[in-house]
């Protein structure tokens, strides 16, 4: 009997810590909205200051609505929901972090340093193309098949360039 108040007792104290402390899935998703609102926030301001950009890139926009499509879709699966705030919050938080440590990488004089702002940059970069992967597997396998390829001509076309900027170098 004793065995069964303390599993009751310890059911109890999980349930009222799940409620309590670390909140509903609402409210927790509504948490990691406001902070990848912030991280937004940050990513925006330093474009705007460095780059001198008004507006989101369009990748970024495409996955703001991606977000929009995804939440809609699965707007009855708490669990699901909860994934996809949490993605939401870190795709955020990676894109201001891989401007932030991009542009100090660019403003560094310390070789070290650079590298380091670099490899931080490129992990961040690393991770934001993860969560668009699933964000488009989630909305159809089509997206992500149409994101790589994507990819590869965004790939293509800055390597050209920079072979062009080799060569341009090379005959002055």
């Amino acid at each position: 009997m004793i065995i069964i108040y303390i599993i009751l007792l310890a059911g109890g104290v999980w349930l009222l810590w799940e409620i309590f402390v670390k909140g509903s899935p609402s409210k927790t998703i509504e948490k990691y909205e406001e902070f990848g609102e912030t991280m937004l926030n940050s990513y925006r301001m330093t474009n705007k200051v460095s780059y001198g950009q008004e507006t989101d890139p369009p990748d970024v926009v495409r996955m703001q609505d991606w977000y929009i499509r995804l939440k809609e879709k699965f707007k009855h699966d708490k669990a699901k929901l909860l994934q996809l705030a949490e993605d939401w919050k870190d795709y955020a938080y990676n894109l201001s972090s891989k401007n932030i440590n991009f542009y100090l990488y660019l403003e560094s004089e310390n070789n070290e340093d650079g590298k380091e702002r670099d490899n931080k940059a490129r992990e961040a970069r690393l991770k934001i193309e993860e969560i668009e992967n699933r964000f488009a597997e989630m909305l159809d396998p089509q997206y992500r098949r149409d994101l790589e390829a994507e990819r590869r001509e965004k790939e293509a076309k800055a390597k050209a360039e920079w072979e062009a900027l080799g060569t341009e170098e090379s005959q002055a």
